[in-house]
């Protein structure tokens, strides 16, 4: 009863827009309220506990790297390499959108960054070379969810400390998943921009083409220094996110000379802004994930699963649409952090690889990133193109097909997750 009421709770202030936290909260008061052995102390003690991690720093640290980037220019040297590399293709405004969102989100590790970021300058180009609106915004929108499954990624440094998992492997095990889903998205766009006829820009000649990649290596090279130093031991992920805000800040500062030192105060003001809102996200999400733990609530979800039907691939596929429900009225990372402890024990009990379930669970929650009432990186990219979420819902559909497709794939063939991790970091 106790947890009931405080779902219930949770549904309803969502529904009426209130923020995420602040839902979350509320809802541990709720049941908190009904129940005759919990007090205020075990809410504080808990908000406490879900953020008293040190490989949580890592977050806010990936979160300045994105902001550093962004002003310092590099995010618009992505996007020439990206023209240089793809912009030549019917549609190919499109293309670089995809391919910049792939490059970006493995230096950043968030969809909101990326889409905010790639969005601001695309959408606008995108419209004003004929494109329209509705698609510019599903092709940002879908292409900017990659930042959550190339590594770094935020929503993986939240499941790998809720579940005790290498945080290394699940960056390792998300390259595979990003790119077959970048792939997916390209194949979408290539049918779209042939049916609709969409213009092909003037390819770059091969001599400025060589002179775009090599301005761009210093940016590239921050991908290699995170995951080559994650993979080699030289660091761990929260050390890598680190060294990223140094490389990114002497990027900005000396190489591409855009980031100013008067630009810093800000930027560490709404970086930390930032890292208030997501902190209290995680803080009553842990505490709500509690709440559900004391209640029975895993062991009840996994018996009821268990009663359906014993076949593993009957269970993945429960599994997926429970997933894919959760994200369509959860954020990503409260989605982790309450439902990680609930659903873990159910798929080692079946045989499935925490790393391999994590990437799953963290494709399922990307998906409802782009699709209402929640659709974070939605919302952001309608806003920059000014147009309604409704107008931009039919255009999604065949992006939310591709990923629904990788997501099957990613699902019953494991081996896409796990062959990586299992070869690079035995």
């Amino acid at each position: 009863m106790i947890a009931f009421t405080a779902f219930i709770v949770l549904i309803i202030l969502l529904c009426i827009n209130v923020p995420i936290a602040i839902s979350t909260g509320l809802a541990v008061l709720a049941g908190i309220a009904l129940s005759e052995n919990l007090s205020l102390i075990v809410m504080a003690q808990r908000m406490f506990a879900g953020i008293d991690s040190f490989t949580l720093i890592a977050i806010p640290l990936f979160i300045l790297t994105g902001r550093l980037m962004a002003l310092g220019g590099i995010t618009k040297d992505l996007i020439v390499l990206s023209r240089a590399l793809v912009g030549f293709l019917r549609g190919g405004l499109a293309y670089v959108n995809i391919v910049s969102s792939m490059i970006f989100a493995g230096i950043t590790g968030s969809a909101a960054s990326d889409s905010s970021s790639v969005g601001s300058i695309l959408i606008p180009a995108m419209t004003k070379r004929g494109y329209e609106k509705d698609f510019s915004v599903a092709v940002t929108a879908t292409s900017s969810t990659i930042g959550v499954m190339i590594p770094p990624s935020i929503p993986m440094v939240i499941f790998g400390v809720s579940a005790g998992v290498s945080i290394g492997q699940l960056f390792i095990g998300g390259i595979v998943p990003g790119l077959l889903v970048a792939i997916a998205l390209c194949t979408v766009t290539y049918f779209i921009a042939k049916k609709r006829d969409y213009p092909v820009e003037e390819r770059l000649p091969v001599k400025d083409s060589i002179k775009v990649l090599l301005r761009s290596i210093p940016s590239l090279m921050t991908i290699i220094i995170i995951i080559g130093g994650i993979i080699s031991g030289i660091f761990t992920a929260t050390e890598a996110a680190g060294v990223a805000v140094l490389y990114s800040f002497l990027l900005g500062v000396f190489y591409y000379k855009e980031l100013k030192f008067k630009d810093i105060p800000g930027i560490i003001v709404d970086v930390g802004i930032t890292t208030g809102m997501v902190a209290l996200m995680i803080s009553t999400a842990s505490a709500l994930g509690y709440l559900f733990a004391i209640e029975g609530i895993p062991q009840m979800i996994g018996d009821f699963i268990l009663s359906i039907t014993d076949n593993k691939i009957l269970i993945l596929i429960l599994l997926n649409i429970l997933l894919l429900c959760i994200g369509f009225f959860l954020d990503l990372s409260p989605a982790v952090i309450i439902f990680t402890p609930i659903l873990l024990p159910i798929v080692t009990q079946i045989g499935i690889d925490p790393v391999h379930f994590g990437v799953m669970m963290i494709i399922n929650l990307a998906i409802g990133l782009f699709t209402p009432p929640v659709g974070v990186v939605l919302f952001v990219s309608c806003s920059i193109a000014n147009i309604s979420v409704t107008k931009a819902i039919k255009a999604i559909m065949p992006y939310f097909i591709s990923m629904i497709v990788i997501l099957l794939l990613i699902t019953y063939v494991p081996q896409l997750v796990t062959f990586l991790p299992n070869l690079l970091m035995e």
